[in-house]
Parts: structure tokens; sequence; C-alpha cells
């Protein structure tokens, strides 16, 4: 066998063959392996298979594997190379125990993380002493290169062996995981808008177009595109995409409206067409038309809006970084689950080795590892989700991204009070953002400020006219923490698609009804919509960050309904 850690002879199977023995050796118990080996080998096989081998580097090992902080340095901490060296000897000892037995056969080269997988026609060698591994600096792309010698006795047998690698590819012969293409880096698009109207409005609509740019810049998702500027020639339309929002203003006596579309400047396309109105009776003509701007400008540029729905909709590779990698981070906060979690942190952390000042990828990997942290019960996710969300505030501390991160990080940690001063600084510079501001109202009304709370959250709903998840779970938490358990399950019931937390909720409340039955009967319907019931109850009671008295009701509540209840409270679904 080659240093490298391949088989002078090796030849490599087909993907099928490789998933197949990827999922057969770590499911076999003759693999005598640590929890942490085991997770190691985990984490670079799943890279393998969703094509995301580029980002396997010592750093993101030790942050995800080994529970290093952000400011590992691989040069000053040898853990992974220790770690894959002795990872390496036990593959050995374990393929040797096999014998004759066929089959394909996994290697992980020496100076590299990524594995791969050739048949299993001769037996792997001893791990090398760790002093002699280090980390390749030729980017892992081409399994070809990979089956080349790095340091060879007999550089004949090398020369023979990349020679054979090519014959085996011109043969026909699948080579898994063959050369992988740069991951593409995209930006955050561009807007252009354009208005008509009446000559009656023209100078109102104009200054609502005024005011909408501004509105959308605040959202820090897209860029605005001036009457004179071009897209810079050359540029890969992966990377850069355009927007163009045409609009028509009009008002009368009882109401200002807005006519939009949405259009894919390359194609022409029309992707989305609305109209908002807002009526002029009720208010000063001044808070209608912000109104009407704020209501457009979350639309387009919000959270879940069009722009950044039709971003995410884009088949990119799950390797690309920059914007479409943020997208999919704050997708992933918003699933909460760990296998969606997992995924979005490799290009989160390789745009953040490209750029380490991008604010916007620092905060939405903090928010990914305080939900990693209470998805897995791993408290070592919050502190190195702070620090992130720190750096990302010191370096752009206008970014509401940051501060959306710290609101959330600091309020894990147990600092509330930094947690809602960073939640207030977020609004203001982002008043048009509702979830933002639901989820101050969460920290607030969990920190027991139950009427500002409650009053952010009813002005949150009231902003987007619609239940916002977080908003509502502080209108429920109000009407239980009151003792008003049927509001509480009424409003519990109007949640559309109710999420586990939310539903938690409602049977504590139906509990409190005393109706056993009832109780029962919903209990039971809740656990086959809801897998996780008991998983969610343990993490939103995880820590000791709830208003006592409001921590004693809800434990009640739970324990009456026979779910399981551990003994402190959290922070509920922040």
């Amino acid at each position: 066998m080659a240093a490298n850690g391949v088989s002078n002879r090796a030849q490599a199977v087909s993907e099928s063959e490789a998933r197949s023995e990827a999922e057969r050796l770590l499911a076999d118990p003759r693999l005598h392996v640590s929890d942490r080996h085991r997770a190691f080998l985990r984490y670079i096989v799943d890279a393998v298979f969703e094509g995301r081998s580029d980002a396997v580097k010592a750093y993101s090992i030790a942050i995800d594997v080994f529970n290093r902080p952000a400011s590992f340095d691989p040069s000053s901490d040898p853990i992974v190379r220790i770690e894959a060296t002795r990872l390496r000897e036990t593959l050995a000892k374990y393929y040797e125990q096999l014998g004759d037995e066929p089959g394909a056969r996994l290697d992980i080269p020496r100076g590299r993380y990524v594995p791969v997988f050739v048949e299993r026609e001769q037996l792997p060698s001893p791990g090398d002493d760790v002093s002699d591994v280090k980390e390749d600096v030729v980017p892992a792309a081409e399994d070809a290169t990979a089956l080349r010698s790095t340091v060879s006795r007999k550089p004949y047998a090398a020369i023979a062996l990349a020679s054979l690698a090519a014959i085996a590819l011109a043969g026909g012969y699948t080579v898994f995981r063959a050369a992988m293409p740069a991951p593409v880096d995209t930006q955050k698009p561009f807007i252009s808008l354009s208005l008509n109207a009446a000559q009656k409005d023209t100078m109102a609509g104009e200054a609502v177009m005024e005011d909408l740019a501004v509105s959308l810049a605040r959202f820090g998702t897209v860029r605005l595109k001036s009457e004179a500027g071009t897209v810079r020639p050359g540029i890969d339309p992966a990377e850069q995409t355009t927007y163009a929002v045409r609009m028509r203003y009009g008002e009368d006596a009882t109401s200002v409206s807005l006519w939009w579309q949405v259009s894919d400047a390359a194609t022409g396309e029309a992707v989305w067409t609305d109209q908002n109105r807002r009526p002029t009776g009720t208010g000063t003509r001044g808070d209608a038309l912000r109104a009407l701007v704020y209501g457009v400008s979350r639309k387009i540029a919000g959270p879940v809006g069009v722009v950044n729905t039709i971003e995410l909709r884009r088949n990119l590779p799950a390797s690309t970084t920059g914007n479409i990698c943020v997208l999919r981070g704050e997708f992933a906060v918003e699933q909460r689950r760990l296998a969606t979690l997992k995924a979005a942190r490799p290009c989160l952390e390789a745009t953040i080795a490209a750029d380490p000042a991008d604010a916007d990828a620092m905060a939405t990997l903090a928010r990914v590892f305080v939900w990693t942290g209470r998805t897995t019960g791993d408290d070592s996710y919050f502190g190195r989700g702070l620090e992130l969300a720190n750096r990302a505030a010191t370096a752009s501390p206008a970014s509401t991204r940051a501060a959306l991160a710290q609101l959330a990080t600091q309020y894990q940690v147990g600092q509330n009070d930094a947690s809602i001063a960073a939640g207030r600084r977020g609004v203001a510079l982002n008043p048009e953002n509702a979830d933002l501001l639901a989820k101050l109202s969460m920290a607030l009304f969990l920190s027991g400020h139950w009427e500002e709370g409650v009053r952010l959250a009813q002005q949150a709903t009231d902003l987007v006219g619609q239940t916002i998840r977080d908003a509502n779970f502080v209108m429920i938490l109000d009407a239980y923490r009151q003792g008003h358990y049927a509001e509480a399950v009424f409003l519990a019931r109007q949640v559309p698609a109710a999420d586990t937390p939310t539903t938690v909720l409602k049977l504590a409340a139906i509990a409190r009804l005393g109706d056993r039955p009832v109780t029962e009967q919903e209990i039971a319907a809740a656990r086959l919509q809801h897998p996780d019931l008991d998983r969610t109850v343990a993490a939103m009671f995880s820590g000791a960050r709830y208003d006592s008295s409001l921590k004693t009701a809800l434990r009640t509540g739970i324990l009456e309904a026979g779910l399981k209840s551990p003994e402190l409270a959290s922070n509920g679904p922040m």
C-alpha cells in the first residue's frame, strides 16, 4: 500500500458500491471505534456523498467533530491530524480482520481527510507516525491524483499508478467523486426600481419609491441598482442575479395603493405580482404611506420575501458560498432539524474562511450553532455561537442579522439584558422586520416584561397582517400565564400547521382545564403528528431562564399532561 493510504493496485469503485460499503462499515459491530472516531468517520463520509469534499479541512473537522472554537488554528493544535492517524490505524486493523472477504474498502489517504473507496484487493498498511502527517494544500478534487503516492519510495510505482488511473478512466471505470468544480460564490441580488403614476400622484409616488429604496436596503438582503449602474461584464449569472421591480402608485380620498411586479431582469419573466393598499381614514396619511412602504418592502426583501424565496429555489450545488449559503443557513434555523443544520455549516465556514469580515455568514452560523446545541443538548455550541455573533456585530455594527444573532446567542447563555439590548438595536436598524420584532417580544416576555412583550408581539402581527410563530407563542404564553387556559387553547388551534412547541403549550393548557379524556386524546394525536414531542419538551426546559412564576406554571401544566418534564426551564422556541 502506498504511503497515501491507498493500495498501489487499488481500483476505485462505483458510487453505489461506495455508499453500500460506508453504511455497512458504520453499522458493523466489528469496527471498534470510539464515539468520537465514529462521528469523525460519519462526518467525512457524509461530506463525500453530499458533494462537500472541498470543505473537509482540518479546520471544519475541528469545529464540527471535536467542538473546537471558531478561533481554532490547525498549525498550533494537531488534534485532527492525531485523530486521523488513529482512525487510519483502526481501519487498517479492521480490514485486516476481514481477510479475503470481497467488497469495497474505505481508505483515508495521508495528507487528506476525504475518504476514497477502492476494491478490497490488498490489506492496508498500518497508520503512519503522526509527525509525518501534514494536511495537503493541493485541492482534494481529483481522485486520480489522490491515488498517487506523495512519499513513495518507488517513484516508478507512482508513475505506474497514475497511468493506471488514467487507463481506468479511459476504459470506462467509474471513478468515485471525480474532479469537482470550484464552489460558486454568490452575491446579494440587485434590485432596480421603476415607478409609474398619474400626473397628480407623481410627486407622492416618487416619495414612496425613495422611502421604499431605504426600507429595502435596511433588510440587508439585497443591493439597490442605480439607473446608471451595470453588472460587471463577464460575471457568471449563477453568482449574480438582478430583479426589476416595476410599480404603479395611486391614491384617492380613502386610501393609498401600490401595484408592484418583480421580474427576473435576465429573462424578463415576472416572478411575482401583487398590490398593497392602506386606508387613510383611520389615521394620518403619513402613517398610511409608511405602512404601505413597510408592507411592500417586507414582501420583496424580508426573510421570507419574494426575492429570498426565489434565490433559495435556484438549483446550485451544496458547496455554493456567499449569499445563497447564508439564505440556506437561515432556512435551516427556521426548520430546526439537525440534519439541515449540519448541512448548512460547511458552506458558511467556507464563506467566512474566504472573507473573515462577512458579518452575514458569521451571524447566520452563530444561529445555526445555537440550534445545533439545542437540538443535540451540547452546550459547547452556545459559546461558539456567541463568539461568532459578537464578531459579526463588531465587523458590521449596522447589520440587522448581527443584532438578531446576538439576541439569540446572548439569551441562550443567560445574558438576558444584553440580548434585549441587541434586539432593540436590530429593530431600530430595521423597523420593518416583523420577525426580529417578534423574537424581541419573546425575549422580553420570557424575562418577565409581560406587558411590553405582548405589546411588541401584537405590533409584529399587525405589521404583517398574519400570524408570526414567535409572536403567537408569546400571546399563547400570556393567556396561559394568566390562567386563561381556554383562550390559550383557542389561540394555539388558530395556528396553521402548528410547530411542536406550540403544541406542547396547547397540551399543557388542555391539561389545566381538567378534562382528562380530552387531554389523553389530544396527546395521542400530538404524538402521531409530532414524533419529537418529548424531545421538544426537553429542549424547551433545558436551562433556567424563564421568569420563575412562568416556569412554575408551565411545569405544572406539563406534569398534569403527563409529558416528560425536566427540572429546569429555558427560553422557549427562540
